[in-house]
């Protein structure tokens, strides 16, 4: 067994990961099958694309747009997965006990079985798929003027992935037909006035990319990275963007809730402590009104210099998770009041409750729903989106600890990442995992931790340790089953 599936096994048994199908789950999904078009709009003749990243298998959102003299049109045909996957059958009850589909290097628990995921609801090209579309006009300067939903049936042109669509940017290429460029041209010039919307409104910008892991053919890592933001990133994130943003709106107009996602604003203390630390990187923010201004102002701070984007973590330690409500908080990060999870039914089963409530107002089916009750659902599932993220990361970490155990007594460069009472916790450059010098291995002084000013202090020689401070350190030891890494100072 390699250490890649070691890991995975470990981990899933860690955190009690539900990943076998159930009898009833496989027996339901053989009578599984699409219900008829007849009532759908028929968008087959639009040339639809999806855009994912190169090991994609359940495509749930495919765009189109086009330019007038008005403005914008963008079409966003998100897979149909209420339509196949109903509440309360086995499938279903499967699904919300998972929450979300977690993944791992070379491996996906997913929350839906791979015959819906990657093949009945996955949006393949030239397939007939049932989409719930959301259909936004904008105007020139990117700003929504209108929208709708509709359930419809598309056929996707063609699959993408990022890199391709940043190739077909700057290269015009032949063998594509002229509609799916023009669809693609239309949207980076629709994408690059809702950027300017999202500089203006003062969203967040932090690089907040894990790290990835690149394999040779035996499971043993080949190399670490951080992947690279392209702009064909942005215009999917920012096509979804705008219809998550529809989505809640249109839930709120018609039920007085959403299923919103929601980001609350960083804690008075925490602001406090980040304003200390970059104000001792000579930066004052003393003239700057408003939270997520005096943010930004450390991001771009971070961001002029390549040795400081390890900074980025500060940043985010400071600021709360993002979690699901059905009461309107609204999204710090994003910078906006209303904000939904509609694009990733497939995935995540908040979108999917979305996609439930927005199928029943346009068959004006009157159900009641009982807000509180949704309330308790998104409540476990926002601990369940938790879980998800904690296990993959300690996948990521625990194959990094493999890779690290080769240069036990090597020295490396490492940045203080925390602070406590027992010792500093150091980033290791490249390596995007964090160890720890134990107090008791910091030399020649006793170290007080001064909680208020987030340091440690040597009580004889004063010598201070504080966050953001680079440290040359030996690695001690590494075991990678605990995820623990040993650092000495040098």
């Amino acid at each position: 067994m390699s250490n890649l599936t070691d890991t995975i096994d470990q981990i899933i048994h860690e955190n009690n990961l539900p990943f076998d199908w159930p009898e009833e789950v496989l027996s339901e999904l053989g009578r599984l099958e699409t219900n008829g078009r007849s009532q759908r709009n028929d968008l087959r003749k639009t040339p639809f694309i999806t855009i994912d990243g190169k090991d994609a298998k359940d495509f749930d959102d495919a765009v189109f747009c086009e330019k007038n003299k008005n403005g914008f049109i963008l079409q966003v045909a998100i897979a149909d997965v209420a339509e196949i996957v109903k509440q309360e059958s086995q499938i279903d009850k499967e699904a919300i006990k998972r929450g979300t589909s977690i993944y791992f290097p070379k491996k996906v628990i997913p929350m839906l079985p791979e015959k819906i995921s990657n093949n009945l609801c996955s949006l393949v090209p030239k397939e007939d798929r049932n989409v719930l579309v959301c259909n936004m006009k904008f105007d020139t300067e990117g700003v929504i003027s209108s929208y709708e939903f509709n359930e419809a049936v598309i056929n996707s042109y063609k699959r993408f992935t990022y890199n391709e669509v940043e190739y077909l940017l700057s290269n015009n290429d032949e063998g594509i037909d002229s509609s799916v460029l023009n669809s693609i041209n239309s949207l980076k010039k629709l994408t690059k006035k809702l950027l300017i919307n999202r500089t203006q409104r003062y969203a967040l910008e932090i690089n907040s990319a894990e790290p990835m892991i690149n394999f040779k053919n035996n499971d043993e890592i080949a190399d670490i990275y951080v992947p690279k933001r392209l702009f064909s990133h942005q215009m999917i994130e920012e096509a979804m963007i705008s219809a998550n943003v529809c989505a809640a709106k249109y839930l709120k107009k018609h039920f007085g809730f959403g299923i919103y996602r929601v980001h609350e604003e960083p804690e008075n203390l925490k602001i406090q402590n980040l304003k200390k630390f970059f104000s001792l990187k000579g930066l004052s923010s003393k003239s700057i009104p408003s939270i997520v201004e005096l943010i930004n102002s450390f991001i771009e701070h971070i961001n002029k210099k390549e040795e400081n984007k390890m900074l980025n973590i500060l940043i985010l330690q400071s600021l709360k998770r993002a979690a699901y409500s059905t009461k309107e908080i609204g999204h710090f990060g994003l910078q906006l009041n209303e904000y939904s999870h509609f694009t990733s039914p497939i995935r995540r089963y908040p979108d999917l409750i979305t996609h439930r409530l927005i199928k029943n107002i346009l068959k004006k089916d009157k159900k009641d729903h009982d807000q509180d009750e949704i309330e308790h659902s998104l409540e476990t599932l926002s601990s369940l989106e938790k879980r998800a993220e904690i296990a993959s990361r300690q996948v990521t970490q625990q194959l990094i600890c493999h890779r690290l155990k080769e240069f036990i007594g090597d020295d490396f460069s490492s940045m203080v990442v925390g602070i406590t009472d027992f010792g500093l916790f150091c980033e290791i450059e490249n390596y995007f995992i964090s160890g720890l010098i134990h107090v008791s291995d910091l030399s020649r002084d006793r170290y007080i931790f001064d909680k208020e000013a987030n340091i440690l202090k040597g009580r004889r020689t004063g010598r201070t340790f504080r966050i953001g401070q680079k440290i040359i350190v030996k690695l001690a030891n590494v075991i990678p089953e605990d995820r623990k890494i040993v650092l000495i100072p040098k």
